[in-house]
């Protein structure tokens, strides 16, 4: 099954329209607030940690550009839209200059993190987290959506939205 750029954007949109409250609570079933927990749930927040750890803490551009699918599209709500080689050349880029050594975390916000299975394809998963850096005024906040794909065995980060991005007060 292949997923259209038509396709993901109303997807998107939808998920955007439920997420701001903007469908009446009483005609939205209980299960749009996604899973919490469980055996799928583990396994992309373990994805996502690996993805991050790769590209904030261990500094591993290769590990870190093995998630990615083929085919990967990021689309940034400040840098705009990178696909295939340049998203993994961005990556090697991030790594290059390791900003866990620069005192940069990023964190998932507790209780952010959902995710949605897509029966045939994988999953959707979405969150708000922080990138903080040592010693700045500011912190910054950000929405994410990651369209996760389950192919021969493997989870491969397909499509990731970033967007949403704020200046927050620093963590003490």
């Amino acid at each position: 099954m292949r997923i259209t750029h038509r396709t993901f954007s109303i997807a998107l949109a939808l998920f955007a329209l439920m997420s701001s409250g903007c469908v009446l609570k009483e005609a939205v079933p209980d299960s749009v607030d996604g899973l919490r927990s469980g055996a799928l749930f583990e396994e992309l927040a373990h994805m996502d940690s690996i993805l991050f750890d790769a590209s904030f803490a261990s500094c591993d551009a290769a590990k870190a550009n093995t998630i990615f699918a083929d085919d990967v599209e990021f689309y940034h709500d400040q840098a705009g839209f990178t696909a295939g080689e340049q998203v993994r050349e961005n990556t090697r880029q991030l790594i290059a200059s390791c900003p866990g050594t620069r005192g940069i975390t990023r964190t998932v916000v507790p209780g952010s993190l959902r995710v949605y299975p897509i029966e045939g394809y994988g999953a959707v998963q979405i969150g708000v987290h922080r990138f903080d850096e040592y010693g700045a005024a500011t912190s910054t906040l950000a929405q994410f959506i990651h369209l996760w794909h389950f192919q021969h065995g493997q989870w491969r980060l397909a499509r990731v939205l970033s967007l949403d991005h704020r200046a927050v007060n620093a963590r003490p």
